[in-house]
């Protein structure tokens, strides 16, 4: 039997917050339809501060008039609005995965370090995606559900208080106190499988038995499975020897390959959950220990997971995340460096001093072919291909390994080392890392 009760919402809402307290700001992703309206509603009504975020996709052509709607009622709610445009680019995957990956930047814009975002998905939307994740043949991890809380990185989390209620309930609450909100007409589109499994199966489901209720219990059960198999998947990662790198986390390739497959397809999933990403799904997950196994030692394997990369180098198995994009045009891939602050690189990178390195006017760039160096602690040049091999760089770095200039004359290569000039030759090169 369906426990409707919407007067049991605030409670919901403040006991999950406080399982997960956060000393910064608190956001709400607010997209005007009821789970956000009631969530944004809620937390009011409870007097707690927080900041609505809206995002605008233009995915619709009531996009405007939502961005509208939803200022409005964060206003008449007294609720500082913030609104972000969004792309939702082409590419990999369907247009609820690229909406999604859309979405995670933009909360990664707004928020730091310390914040939280709360979203209002509830009961119905976690038996929807165990019968997704179901339909894509996932693990116990992948059935394990909607998690309430989630890490997002460097300091910032993403809450879900509803999960334990249902849309009956959210739709209640909605009327007893006079709500309005927003139906998008993409949520009638069965061509979409969270729509189809929502208007088709679930229905004939619940006419039978109460789905929503066993896919809880059955989550709840699984969760503990999967809590049981991340400790695993921890003590796994350490015994592998996990060693952060300049750009993502690097693991013992020999103790990794001694683990049982079981073993090793579990320390995968975790460790890309570890990083920030997601559980991956069987196919890329056969394909990365498939490539692992087969390739020869010294080949170079580049396989996407759940939103990192699958590398090796060098005795050492890699996971990162993906390389951004940027282009290089004659000429033009110069910038100025002053020496003393951070300097923000094209694709990611960071450049910033070392102790003691002196301010000056810099020019940096990367790699055009044909550059050669002199480390302080060489007598004669090289090729700076041949350098960056020896300095064990990773392949798939060295043509955005940062090249500092002073005066026309190249003075030091990223973080790997200064050249043998005048002033600089005992000074260790600059710091150089890439922001996840």
């Amino acid at each position: 039997m369906t426990i409707t009760n919407p007067e049991r919402l605030p409670t919901l809402l403040q006991v999950a917050m406080q399982r997960h307290p956060v000393p910064g700001q608190l956001w709400v992703g607010f997209s005007g339809g009821l789970d956000s309206t009631v969530l944004l509603h809620l937390l009011a009504s409870c007097q707690i501060p927080v900041r609505a975020l809206h995002l605008h996709h233009g995915l619709s052509a009531n996009a405007d008039h939502w961005l509208s709607h939803c200022r409005e009622f964060a206003c008449h709610l007294s609720v500082p609005f913030t609104a972000v445009q969004i792309h939702v680019a082409t590419g990999k995957g369907g247009l609820e995965q690229r909406a999604r990956r859309a979405r995670y930047r933009a909360f990664a814009q707004v928020m730091s370090e310390g914040d939280q975002i709360l979203l209002g998905h509830h009961g119905d939307d976690q038996a929807e995606t165990f019968l997704l994740r179901l339909m894509r043949g996932a693990g116990v991890l992948g059935l394990a559900g909607i998690a309430e809380s989630r890490f997002l990185g460097e300091g910032r989390s993403l809450l879900r208080p509803l999960l334990g209620a249902s849309r009956v309930e959210l739709a209640a609450w909605a009327g007893d106190h006079g709500l309005t909100w927003i139906d998008d007409e993409s949520n009638a589109d069965e061509s979409l499988d969270r729509n189809y499994l929502r208007h088709r199966v679930l229905p004939l489901l619940s006419a039978r038995w109460p789905a929503r209720q066993r896919v809880v219990r059955a989550v709840e059960n699984l969760r503990e499975s999967a809590e049981l198999l991340q400790a695993l998947a921890l003590a796994d990662l350490h015994g592998c020897g996990l060693r952060r790198e300049r750009f993502g986390e690097s693991l013992a390739l020999e103790r990794f390959t001694g683990l049982s497959l079981a073993r090793r397809k579990n320390l995968l999933r975790y460790w890309c959950l570890q990083q920030g990403g997601k559980a991956p799904e069987w196919a890329p997950l056969q394909q990365a220990l498939e490539q692992l196994g087969a390739a020869a030692a010294d080949a170079r394997i580049a396989v996407q997971l759940g939103g990192r990369v699958v590398r090796r180098y060098q005795g050492r198995l890699y996971l990162t995340p993906e390389l951004a994009r940027y282009a290089v045009k004659e000429g033009g891939d110069q910038k100025c460096w002053d020496g003393i602050s951070e300097l923000p690189l094209p694709g990611g990178g960071v450049l910033a001093p070392s102790p003691g390195w002196p301010g000056s006017q810099y020019r940096v760039r990367y790699r055009r072919g044909g550059e050669r160096a002199q480390p302080s602690d060489r007598v004669h040049s090289q090729t700076l291909k041949k350098l960056l091999q020896e300095r064990a760089l990773e392949p798939w770095l060295r043509d955005r390994v940062p090249l500092i200039y002073r005066a026309g004359e190249l003075v030091a290569v990223g973080d790997l080392f200064t050249c043998d000039v005048a002033g600089l030759a005992q000074t260790p090169p600059p710091r150089w890392w890439f922001s996840d």
